[in-house]
């Protein structure tokens, strides 16, 4: 039983990423035990759910291990190990010079966003019915949220990888990131490992390692080039190219291949833990303990940018937003070609998208809404018609009526076409329950209204029906109207107000920002230490408090300013930030308070013997200055300017 659902899940996840994933194979692995791939394959579509204009041009998997326990399933953890994700990518053609093969990706990229919307969306809404499970299936439902709830994932030595030669011309330029480990546990109240077997599933509580998270920017860097293919690369070969720079040296004096040597970071490799609980239905009872909480600890930070890194990533921000336009659209263009022809459909096309992103009411005719009316009805139909079928078989029709449709259209009608075929099961499972109530004597003495009502019974169980029914409707409401938080609305109108539904802290020990300027100078560089957030977002607004130990600016020259810390003072930086606090007619609240901090402004010397330096300590509303120039003609000093 527990073997044919990892069969499942293995077959339903890796399929749509990998490449000759053999089911023989799958199946001898799941029952033998232990489940070993090797050597796999990354499939050029399996970035389309990011739904941007990037496509695989290789990919390499090493190993991905999955560890059952089968003796001992509910109480040891299932261990999921996936070691060396190599991803080379790079841009897709534009969309406007799309081929056909592209455009019917992008189709499938859509429609597989559907499917995955209109799944969350069906099992929220029956996740939310099921509040007594059948005891036939308590038991099994119970052994499935422990396994999930304390599955055990380790994911090591990744490298991502985009090079792109397009997007700003003349400047080709390459990013990566990279990744030595990733680590997600079960973790009791103390923060140590544990096997939770009390609904792990339920009140959640996982810890995340991160382990030399790094992102690179090479610019007016060419691609890569091999002798071979890279999908022709050997595992040895993918690993002498990619893993190199991904984990610390073991040396100082150790030798950095060709393909990691000059690697400009954007983001220095960091370390970090993150922590995260979620309490379980029943203890959501004090709404001054949040819902759910999470919090980020990370170590130092680096970040570096150079003028030419700016310049790529607005280039490539720009290609993004016009490819995104372009899909949001895509299903009002035409087929046709642009010709004498054609020009009048180009030209409705142009009008209807600038309403479109302007977010703006189409004006149908009369025509054009019985036309859509006909065709939500004949969707619907064909949808539901489709649902009740054991081989779920696509029908080519529904295809080509989704390809001229909004996604949101798309995913609205599926749901209308949801509630109808329950409808039609309720009352189908009403007329049931009635006949089989009545008796062997009062079958003979039926009424001729009863024997009327039956057939009406029977024909409005039939999905060809016109119109809706009060049921439908009733079952349409209920899928139109259902909201993730419906479990908040038992609570009274002041708890709501103040219950505290996710609570995020994020501290970091030290950090430092440069910016480098073309010719490779180092222009300003930023730094803090001991940066704490914490945000509680409640039902209506939203709370945010800072506290900053030390800031501090600086040039090549020296140092513009720079945080001074007291007893009295700790911090350098306490801010507090509300969104539509409640009870003030306002729509945002920002209370701040700086420490006493040094500005030193170095100027320029027309004929000086020396620096000009100005020395601003501020605290408060009082600033105290003192000049001094000495330019070897004048010499000028004020002091106490307030």
């Amino acid at each position: 039983m527990f073997e044919a659902q990892v069969l499942h899940l293995l077959r339903r996840y890796l399929g749509e990423y990998v490449n000759d994933l053999s089911l023989e194979t799958l199946r001898i692995s799941v029952w033998q035990g232990d489940v070993v791939l090797k050597d796999l394959k990354l499939k050029a579509e399996a970035l389309n759910s990011l739904n941007l204009p990037v496509a695989v041009k290789a990919g390499f998997v090493g190993t991905i291990t999955l560890k059952v326990p089968w003796k001992s399933l509910g109480n040891e953890p299932v261990i999921v190990l996936i070691d060396r994700v190599i991803v080379l990518a790079h841009p897709t053609p534009d969309g406007r010079k799309l081929k056909e093969e592209d455009r019917e990706k992008l189709f499938v990229a859509k429609i597989q966003q559907i499917e995955e919307a209109e799944a969350a969306t069906l099992e929220a809404i029956s996740g939310s019915n099921l509040e007594n499970p059948p005891p036939g299936n308590s038991w099994l439902g119970s052994l499935i949220a422990t396994i999930i709830g304390n599955l055990k994932i380790t994911i090591s030595n990744v490298h991502i990888r985009y090079e792109d030669c397009f997007s700003n011309p003349g400047h080709p330029f390459s990013f990566g990131v990279t990744l030595a480990k990733l680590a997600a546990v079960t973790m009791d109240e103390q923060g140590n490992e544990t096997f939770d077997t009390s609904g792990a599933l339920d009140k959640l509580r996982k810890s995340l390692q991160l382990e030399r998270l790094a992102m690179y920017h090479d610019s007016d860097n060419l691609p890569w080039k091999i002798d071979k293919k890279w999908e022709d690369l050997s595992p040895k070969e993918w690993i002498e190219v990619f893993e190199d720079g991904i984990n610390e040296p073991a040396a100082d004096n150790e030798v950095v291949s060709m393909w990691a040597m000059n690697r400009n970071y954007l983001v220095s490799p960091i370390n970090g833990v993150l922590k995260y609980h979620r309490l379980g239905n029943q203890e959501r009872k004090n709404p001054d303990i949040p819902f759910e909480k999470a919090s980020l600890v990370l170590s130092d930070v680096a970040l570096t940018i150079t003028e030419a890194q700016y310049h790529d990533w607005i280039k490539l921000l720009e290609v993004f937003s016009r490819y995104m336009a372009y899909v949001e659209i895509s299903h009002l263009r035409p087929v046709v070609p642009v010709s004498k022809e054609s020009y009048v459909l180009w030209w409705r096309y142009a009008a209807m998208a600038a309403l479109h992103q302007r977010k703006m009411c189409y004006r149908f005719s009369w025509d054009q809404i019985r036309h859509m009316c006909q065709l939500r009805r004949r969707y619907i139909h064909l949808y539901a018609s489709m649902l009740q079928q054991s081989s779920r078989v696509v029908n080519i029709e529904i295809r080509e009526v989704e390809k001229a449709l909004d996604s949101k259209v798309i995913l609205l009608w599926r749901l209308l076409a949801h509630a109808k075929l329950e409808s039609v099961k309720s009352k189908e499972a009403a007329e049931q329950r009635r006949l089989h109530k009545k008796s062997w004597f009062t079958l003979g003495w039926r009424t001729q209204s009863e024997d009327a009502s039956d057939g009406d019974a029977f024909d409005g169980s039939q999905l060809t029906e016109e119109r809706l029914s009060k049921e439908e409707w009733r079952a349409i409401n209920k899928l139109l109207s259902y909201q993730p938080n419906e479990d908040l609305m038992s609570h009274s109108g002041k708890d709501m107000q103040n219950m505290i539904r996710f609570f995020v802290t994020v501290s970091i020990s030290r950090a430092a920002a440069r910016i480098i300027n073309i010719n490779q100078t180092e222009i300003v560089c930023g730094r803090f230490e001991q940066l704490h957030v914490s945000t509680k977002f409640k039902h209506r607004n939203t709370h945010c408090d800072v506290t900053l130990r030390f800031y501090g600016v600086s040039t090549p020259e020296g140092s513009l300013a720079q945080s001074v810390c007291s007893e009295q003072k700790v911090n350098a930086l306490t801010a507090n930030f509300v969104h539509s606090p409640v009870g003030e007619n306002v729509d945002w609240r920002l209370s701040a308070t700086i420490s006493p901090c040094i500005v030193t402004v170095i100027s320029l010397i027309l004929e000086g013997k020396g620096d000009s330096k100005v020395y601003i300590n501020v605290e408060m509303d009082i600033f105290t200055c003192t000049t001094h120039l000495d330019l070897g003609l004048v010499s000028l000093t004020i002091d106490s300017v307030y």
